[in-house]
């Protein structure tokens, strides 16, 4: 049986240290040389992965994989660092895992000889043991050079992942939609709690009361589309009850009246998508949204 491929780690936080985690433990990438911060983060990030060793950069030994999984703002800085240690040997594919920013941004290390791309895990990772233990299905956006993502297609698929083939030029657009779906989906049910807290109801028992109701809407969003899974006053053109709503919101945090009436817009032309109103119904909830 060969030798497993070598890799180095350059920013093993939540993301490098799950995915190092399921390559080490099923034996398909020995982990080599882990660089973060501070040694000290590195060792934690070696000993939640039960392997790789804790260096500096400039310690860094060739392998045939490197990956950088640090924040957006350092992956040019860490590309550039890597170039000049001179440990990079044709062949050799560099990958960094951020979702907004392409393969492009690594193109300082092809006259090395190095092959470059991007891979994705669309996924949170806020807590790496649940993110490994959950990984099987995860969608990963992947784009770069021919050569390094047929090699990186393999290295994810082994560990349950599903290789989402992009461009590199949408990786912007595509990284805001997975952004406006996951992350203001959280700052959306949060403003919902606080309506409901200075309604008299506690954030506990708030919870408790959105989350079957939540449940259901994603459940429905999933099984039926988006459009035919909408439902509330907006998709009734129940005028009434959103003045009413605009009238509260207005007296109780203006700036919130101001974006209901924005999300209420384009949920009145999602809402036009599945079924229309009379025409008088339909002007007046257009009327009120952008009044």
């Amino acid at each position: 049986m060969s030798n497993p491929a070598s890799m180095n780690i350059i920013g093993c936080g939540r993301v490098g240290k799950t995915l190092a985690y399921l390559w080490h433990r099923h034996r398909i990438i020995h982990v080599q040389g882990i660089s973060n911060c501070s040694i000290a983060s590195a060792q934690t990030a070696a000993d939640f992965i039960g392997g790789g060793t804790a260096c500096p950069p400039d310690k860094l030994q060739p392998a045939d994989f490197t990956m950088i999984a640090t924040g957006d703002s350092a992956i040019a800085a860490c590309a550039t660092q890597l170039a000049n240690a001179g440990i990079l040997r044709p062949g050799d594919t560099v990958f960094h895992c951020s979702g907004a920013l392409s393969s492009e941004i690594l193109a300082g290390l092809k006259p090395c000889g190095a092959r470059v791309a991007s891979v994705h895990p669309i996924k949170s990772f806020a807590e790496p043991a649940f993110a490994a233990a959950s990984f099987s299905g995860t969608f990963c956006g992947i784009e770069g050079d021919p050569e390094a993502t047929a090699r990186l297609t393999p290295l994810f698929e082994n560990i349950g992942g599903s290789p989402l083939p992009l461009r590199s030029e949408t990786k912007p657009l595509y990284h805001a939609g997975m952004s406006i779906s996951a992350n203001y989906l959280v700052t959306l049910l949060q403003w919902g709690l606080d309506a409901l807290e200075q309604a008299g109801l506690p954030p506990v028992t708030g919870l408790k009361i959105l989350e079957p109701m939540v449940r259901n809407t994603i459940d429905n969003i999933f099984t039926l589309g988006p459009a035919k899974a909408l439902t509330g006053p907006i998709a009734r053109r129940d005028v009434a009850t959103v003045s009413c709503h605009i009238d509260a919101l207005q007296r109780w945090q203006p700036e919130f009246a101001k974006l209901y009436r924005a999300l209420g817009q384009e949920t009145l032309k999602l809402a036009q998508r599945h079924d229309s109103a009379l025409p008088a119904q339909e002007q007046s909830m257009k009327e009120i949204l952008t009044d």
